[in-house]
């Protein structure tokens, strides 16, 4: 099932090479390059359970792991019209817990769920005025998942300019326990999505930015063209070495849900609670 699955992966990707305008509003295109770095919010543990830990050199606190399904299902039960994707796969196999990486959400939809965490957070004093959850920049989950400088102004721009780099290292092919990546590379026991935090944290301790579901971010991966958002960091289903470079990017309209797309969270603006 799972390689079936691959080859219908591989046909529904071929949209990366696509233009798209989707009527969205630019958000957060890329970090100003002017002016002093904001202190990111220490280390905290939030009131769904999500763990943060601040990340050098970005200004923001990332979730040490992806959103998990009851994350997503605190929002979901908390908003009347959440969309039901992340719930509804269509075919046998692939099972979700709740401690798994939510999947077939759109960048609209965590959007929106950053939006209510934001919201619910600041009412219940868990957060203070001026800071707020969303996704991380392109810029911000490169220097998360650890890339050095990397040429050019847009994410297509720096679209896998940095080789033989990997969440993991240098070393090809991945090692066993590297990520949860398709099964052909043998280094891991899950069919389809693991359990958020299955594996070693990196060096900010921050776990699965490579495999297990490719991660929204804020930007238009073509600013100009408004071409697709950004996703890093491949998925269960990526085995390409070029797909598992750490500066690869993927782009879909903000609209798009799939089995393999999920998300994670920063939290900027000072000191959590």
């Amino acid at each position: 099932m799972r390689q079936t699955l691959i080859l219908i992966a591989a046909v529904a990707l071929v949209g990366c090479g696509k233009k798209t305008t989707p009527a969205e509003p630019v958000t957060n295109a890329e970090p100003k390059a002017a002016g002093k770095k904001p202190t990111p919010p220490k280390a905290f543990t939030n009131t769904l359970g999500m763990k943060f830990v601040p990340v050098p050199g970005t200004g923001a606190a990332f979730c040490i792991w992806e959103t998990r399904v009851k994350d997503y299902a605190a929002f979901a039960a908390a908003n009347a019209g959440v969309d039901g994707s992340w719930k509804d796969f269509g075919f046998a196999g692939f099972k979700q817990e709740d401690t798994h990486p939510v999947v077939k959400v759109s960048w609209n939809d965590a959007q929106a769920f950053c939006e209510w965490l934001t919201k619910k957070e600041l009412a219940e004093g868990k957060i203070k005025a001026g800071q707020k959850y969303r996704l991380p920049t392109d810029a911000e989950w490169s220097v998360a998942v650890g890339l050095g400088k990397e040429k050019g102004n847009t994410p297509e721009e720096k679209d896998s300019g940095i080789k033989d780099v990997y969440p993991w290292g240098k070393e090809w092919p991945p090692p066993k326990g590297a990520g949860n990546y398709e099964e052909s590379q043998k280094v891991d026991k899950f069919e389809y999505t693991a359990p958020v935090g299955s594996f070693a944290a990196n060096q900010h301790g921050l776990h699965d930015l490579g495999g297990n579901v490719w991660e929204w971010c804020e930007d238009w991966y073509d600013p100009a063209a408004k071409a697709g958002r950004v996703l890093r960091g491949a998925s269960w289903g990526s085995s390409d070495p070029g797909i598992l470079l750490s500066s690869r990017r993927n782009y879909y309209a903000p609209v798009f849900r799939y089995f393999s797309f999920g998300f994670r969270c920063v939290l900027v603006g000072g000191s959590g609670g």
